[in-house]
């Protein structure tokens, strides 16, 4: 064609090509068809050189994703797919000027010369999806794409891939039967065995294995594991307590501690049972108990201690053993006005709030224990600490290996507390007064944030909480009095009883008393600890006794003097006089010391704890009691704390067990 503009109309008249006026203007314009065939070609290759690519953004690649023709695919499905259409989008363009054939022709060229735009040329690879290394375009696979194109849309330009094939062969039911069994055998086992006692052919090991890759880890592994251990591999739900109040839904469930504890009643080692209420809103252990095993009456006394201690609850949630299904606690929730539900069964996941609590709590309590004997101790050391512990029980000695049960129960005190006001992860996040930090609520802190929006607790009828049952014992009495836990109790009614048996309900929280009620469940009344024991003899009887032997002996030291002088005697006390100050300087050196002595006495300090004041403040109030002299600090103190919130909190926890039931206030806070 002729470089300027005056020559290709020239070269227009010369051939008559068709055109005609463009509208609005005096320039002329001509098909695209009247122009030379190497003209046509050129224009189309400068075309697809210079034709711009539609930009893909994130957003479209994902709408484009969410389209569920497409959501099978892989990601290098999806990219294959789209080089595909670049070229099927590149030949639509082009065909608006030429035919469909000459476009693909144009492409070809330009390919086979490396003239295509860098966009397409970078797809033509991808496009062809080969693993081998000649990858151009051809005539029949552009026309095979289009074809596709125009029939099944975009869908239709992704490659096929080779699914596995996910069909059950023929020994694959002998085989499982053999693999799928609790004893859990290898692969190779199963196998041995298939190969021994069926009839060939046999597959290979490695077709097994293969096989058994495809398999989901719920469908290989059912049989090998139980109902209840192979929901661990199965979808879950979370519940969440959002909506919920303190004291609506309580959780319960008993846990076999992992550390041997001294028994109170035979002396020998055991592991004591322990059942523990939780509040699912606050994450609050409300209350515990301890038993031999799990049973109604650990379930009844657990239930009056939290009761207790918090209050009423909405809904009872436990699993169904035998110590929450019974017609026993069935009757006790329904007196205190509640309700009892169970979980499914093998579905220990649904009250996975106690489950926790049971491993921050009581398995790291016991893992702090010599006597802890848990799957993650070591064998040797376990078996020593166990050799020596039964023999100082066999020589009658405390074992230095295994606790007390008063040391255990303080320790397991702790723990609770220490739980109760420490942060939970399944709390709301709030911010640290002391460090500016975000962190969770602790259980405490949850509890006394509802109070603040208006909870306020029901108090349970004292006569239904002082009627719920406590661990009995059957003992026989003597003169009114009863042994129980290397005490004596002593009870007047019990005069009428002499040398029968009796049931004997003692707490473990407090031994100042026990409750006495015969054979048949009838209560008799409340025996104390050592009742019946006073004084050998009376102190203004002691008194007089000692100031007469003195008197005596003054005589006789007379008498003695005048036997061997043969003269008179008096004998008088002389009290001794105080040495006198005797100047000014003396006086001044004396208040000196004094003031020196005054900095040199230990100061009064308040500790920092919630808890620990409560203790010191009794403490202190015991030190009252008996007489004994107090700081001026201390004394101050004491009297302001009596009136705070704090100490009447705790002290409504720490001692509603007894007033609950219409008695005193305990009288020893120690187990037995």
């Amino acid at each position: 064609m002729p470089g300027t503009e005056r020559g290709v109309k020239k070269a227009a008249d010369r051939s008559a090509w068709e055109g005609q006026r463009r509208l609005g203007t005096k320039a002329l314009e001509y098909a695209f068809g009247v122009l030379p065939a190497e003209t046509q070609n050129a224009l189309l290759m400068r075309s697809a050189g210079e034709a711009e690519p539609e930009v893909i953004t994130a957003a479209d690649e994902t709408q484009e994703s969410e389209r569920p023709e497409q959501r099978a695919l892989t990601d290098t499905q999806r990219r294959v797919m789209g080089a595909r259409v670049a070229f099927v989008r590149e030949i639509e363009r082009m065909t608006q000027h030429v035919t469909q054939t000459r476009a693909i022709e144009t492409l070809l060229t330009l390919a086979a010369t490396d003239d295509l735009s860098p966009y397409l040329a970078e797809r033509v690879v991808l496009a062809n999806d080969r693993k081998t290394d000649t990858r151009t375009l051809s005539e029949r696979t552009l026309k095979r794409w289009l074809a596709d194109y125009r029939k099944h849309g975009e869908r239709g330009l992704a490659p096929k891939r080779r699914k596995a094939d996910m069909g059950v062969p023929n020994w694959a039911g002998d085989f499982l039967k053999r693999y799928q069994r609790p004893q859990k055998p290898s692969v190779e086992a199963a196998y041995q065995l298939l190969v021994e006692q069926t009839q060939p052919p046999h597959p290979s090991i490695h077709q097994v294995r293969r096989w058994l890759a495809k398999l989901s880890p719920e469908a290989r592994e059912r049989g090998r594991m139980g109902a209840h251990e192979l929901k661990t591999l199965q979808p879950f739900k979370r519940r969440k307590a959002d909506t919920l109040w303190p004291n609506d839904v309580w959780v319960a469930d008993g846990h076999t501690f992992d550390a041997e504890v001294i028994n109170p009643l035979t002396g020998q080692a055991f592991r004591p049972e322990i059942t523990m209420v939780i509040d699912w809103a606050t994450r609050r252990i409300t209350g515990f108990a301890l038993n031999l095993a799990e049973s109604t009456l650990a379930t009844l006394d657990v239930l009056r201690d939290a009761v207790s201690r918090t209050g009423m609850f909405n809904v009872f949630y436990v699993d169904n053993g035998s110590g929450f299904d019974n017609a026993t606690v069935y009757e006790v929730v329904d007196r205190l006005g509640g309700t009892i539900t169970h979980s499914l069964p093998y579905n220990s996941q649904a009250r996975g709030v106690i489950e926790r609590a049971h491993r921050s709590i009581l398995v790291n309590l016991a893992k702090t224990m010599p006597s802890y004997i848990g799957a993650d101790m070591d064998k040797e050391a376990g078996t020593r600490a166990h050799r020596l512990s039964r023999r100082d029980i066999a020589n009658g000695l405390k074992p230095a290996q295994i606790p007390s049960f008063q040391e255990f129960y303080d320790r397991l005190c702790q723990a609770i507390d220490a739980y109760n006001h420490r942060p939970h992860r399944g709390l709301p996040k709030i911010r640290d007064l002391d460090t500016g930090n975000l962190r969770h609520r602790s259980p405490m802190e949850a509890w006394k944030s509802a109070e603040a929006e208006g909870f306020e607790a029901l108090t349970a009828p004292a006569d239904v909480v002082a009627s719920l049952m406590r661990p009995q014992e059957t003992r026989k009495t003597h003169r009114g009095e009863v042994k129980i836990n290397s005490g004596i109790y002593f009870l007047d009614a019990l005069r009428d009883f002499h040398g029968e048996e009796i049931r004997v309900a003692w707490d473990y929280r407090d031994v100042g008393a026990v409750g006495i009620y015969t054979l048949e469940g009838e209560w008799i009344g409340e025996a104390i600890l050592d009742g019946n024991a006073t004084p050998a003899m009376p102190q203004s009887m002691m008194e007089r006794a000692g100031e007469k032997r003195e008197k005596g002996q003054i005589a006789r030291i007379v008498k003695k003097a005048k036997t061997l002088t043969g003269g008179e005697f008096e004998l008088r006390r002389v009290e001794s006089e105080q040495p006198s100050v005797r100047n000014d300087r003396q006086l001044e050196e004396a208040r000196e010391h004094a003031k020196q002595l005054a900095n040199e006495a230990p100061k009064f300090e308040i500790p920092q704890g919630k808890v620990e004041r409560y203790r010191f403040w009794n403490q202190l109030d015991a030190q009252l009691r008996a007489g004994e002299e107090l700081s001026d600090a201390a004394l101050r103190w004491h009297d302001h704390y009596r009136n705070n919130s704090d100490f009447k909190a705790i002290a409504k926890v720490m001692d509603t067990e007894m007033d609950a039931s219409g008695r005193q206030p305990t009288r020893t806070r120690r187990a037995v």
